[in-house]
């Protein structure tokens, strides 16, 4: 009896000091302890399909980073921000530190000090814009690692200043949305975050008149912030209640703001465009009715609430005042892990983040997730470089898996719509002589009509001997006509070529540079016919002319002389018979030559 009765004793007197902590007016830490509620995760069915595709994430720079929070990508690379306050970029082999917006700190329990960039987001002229949860928001030059602040979180915006500054998205006019996770404590102190009500809060920064204007408040831990591709909505994603709002800022209901998502089976954290026109958003922490939220489950219940908030104020009161007194890494040490995350994840126990597809009416197209129980903690997906980037708050390395793995669908359209659009160079070829090509590569060349440059393009002549004798001849792609991929017939709407009375010019080659029996020269300015004996009207304009070696005689057909090819110095060129084309193929196979290369030296006059 004397056992029971001692342990009643010890029961009634630890029910009397919860019940003081908790009733007793005017303790720290200050904040609002209500009853609310939320659709939680476990009332719904879910009505999508969790798929294992994220198996085998590859891992990078292991031990080299801490807590990779978020991406932002332009022109090819990509950033991302780490604690300990830097902002770097990822290359190839390495991880270069950008900028530090925070103090020169001693280690990570200093976060408050160091500065903890959050949520990173590129404009279209490549400025990155960075939320740093302790110091606002800056404008960064990645090149010159220039930085200015936008935002000091400092100063208070409606009242109240912002104590995370958690994500922004920026829109094309530069006005800047971005959120406020809680007005009540920082980033280190998570944990009170989650017990007290909701605060925080949805802003638009005016890049106009530079100041910031409230658009939602309290929110369940505001994080991720997307606009819409056609910027006629904006969405916010609450971490702790597990929802998505969605901020209209056209149509009728332009100021208003709905539910977009809710009953998430999990914590939402950061949110990225998928690349056609949806979202890709990131569930910290995977929920279902067999593995609740504790945060979630208590938010019926105020005085639970403030009694554990309380509590844990009780146990860091006694190292705050060491730390005044005596500042030692101990005491320092302590009061960082009792409020932070750290020790707040440490309630996940299934190990399990998912990546959620929505599309832009709120709908889930897909969801992955990975059963290795590596990937987990995962607070951004990314799409880049044909890769999906996963981040995290706590892990010590970049991961990433194939875009091809985990959204095959999404890997089809990245590799559809990245395809070069380069044409393809026409390519004239003539059926009456084997393996004779002409290329036409674009160049600045004038319409017909008009005299052209010697110095804007050089024509060159090249000799391949494979099996039968191949000649290239690059010409200038003329504005006026097309060449035809197919045997032509002669084209009436290509008009022909006035000369304006150019000044003739003549050059000279070296016998070094032509060999005997190796390539025909051929004269050509403002070519528009190559005539073969079985080719009617390939027609090609504004081309310089290829000079003939001055040993070599180049017979003219009589069909083929004009008054104005004499005035100009011009010739066409006139094939020789079949015999004769023979002859050079046997010639040129015989002795082997190589491909040569002839200099215009049409500039010296």
């Amino acid at each position: 009896m004397g056992y029971l009765k001692s342990i009643g004793t010890v029961i009634i007197y630890i029910g009397f000091f919860l019940a003081v902590i908790t009733f007793l007016p005017n303790l720290p830490p200050e904040a609002e302890y209500s009853e609310y509620s939320i659709k939680q995760p476990s009332d719904v069915k879910l009505q999508f399909e969790l798929k294992n595709r994220l198996q085998g994430a590859e891992e990078l720079f292991s031990g080299e980073v801490k807590g990779p929070e978020c991406f932002a990508s332009y022109n090819g690379e990509i950033y991302t921000g780490i604690r300990g306050g830097y902002v770097v970029k990822i290359e190839e082999n390495r991880i270069k530190p950008i900028v530090k917006f925070g103090h020169k700190c001693d280690g990570l329990w200093q976060e408050e000090k160091c500065g903890r960039p959050l949520g990173l987001k590129f404009n279209d002229k490549g400025e990155l814009f960075v939320a740093d949860a302790y110091y606002g928001i800056f404008k960064v030059n990645v090149n010159t690692r220039h930085y200015v602040n936008i935002v000091n979180s400092s100063e208070p915006i409606d009242g109240k200043v912002p104590k995370v500054v958690n994500s922004l998205d920026i829109a094309k006019n530069g006005d800047i949305y971005w959120t406020d996770s809680s007005t009540n404590f920082r980033l280190h102190d998570g944990t009170y975050i989650f017990l007290a009500n909701p605060t925080g809060r949805l802003f638009r920064y005016n890049a106009a008149t530079r100041q910031n204007e409230v658009l939602i408040q309290n929110l369940g831990f505001a994080n991720g912030v997307l606009l819409s591709d056609d910027e006629s909505f904006v969405i916010v994603l609450e971490c702790f209640t597990s929802r998505i709002i969605k901020y209209n800022l056209k149509g009728p209901k332009a100021g208003q703001h709905e539910v977009f998502a809710d009953a998430l089976p999990g914590l939402p954290d950061n949110v990225h465009s998928d690349g056609q026109g949806g979202f890709l958003v990131s569930l910290i922490m995977y929920i279902d009715p067999q593995h609740p939220f504790l945060p979630q489950s208590l938010m019926p219940h105020p005085y639970l609430r403030k009694m554990l908030s309380r509590l844990l104020y009780l146990i860091e009161a006694p190292f705050k005042l060491l730390q005044d007194v005596y500042p030692n890494y101990y005491a320092e040490r302590v009061l960082y892990s009792v409020g932070s995350f750290d020790i707040a994840r440490l309630i996940d126990v299934k190990h399990t983040s998912v990546i959620l597809r929505m599309d832009k009416t709120g709908q889930v197209l897909d969801a992955v997730y990975s059963e290795d129980k590596k990937v987990y903690d995962i607070s951004s997906a990314y799409i880049h470089n044909g890769y999906l980037w996963l981040g995290s708050p706590w892990k010590e390395s970049i991961m990433r898996v194939s875009l091809k793995q985990a959204f095959p669908e999404l890997a089809i359209y990245k590799k559809e719509s990245t395809k070069e659009q380069k044409k393809e160079e026409p390519l004239l070829t003539a059926s009456g002589t084997p393996n004779v090509k002409i290329e036409a590569k674009q160049t600045n060349a004038k319409p017909a009509g008009q005299a052209t440059k010697q110095s804007s393009s050089k024509p060159i002549v090249k000799a391949q001997t494979t099996q039968k004798p191949t000649l290239d001849v690059t010409t200038t792609k003329s504005t006026t006509s097309q060449p035809s991929t197919t045997t032509p017939k002669p084209s009436t709407t290509a008009a022909p070529i006035t000369t304006t009375t150019p000044k003739p010019h003549t050059s000279k080659m070296t016998p070094k540079e032509i060999k005997k029996d190796n390539v025909q020269g051929v004269k050509t300015d403002n070519l528009k016919e190559i005539k073969k004996d079985n080719v009617q009207g390939i027609k090609k304009n504004n081309v310089k002319e290829i000079k003939k070696d001055t040993s070599k005689e180049i017979k003219r057909d009589n069909s083929a002389k004009s008054e104005a090819s004499k005035k100009s110095n011009e010739a066409t060129v006139k094939q020789k018979s079949d015999d004769a084309t023979k002859k050079v193929a046997h010639d040129t196979q015989s002795k082997n030559s190589k491909p040569v290369e002839k200099k215009d030296n049409s500039n010296k006059k």
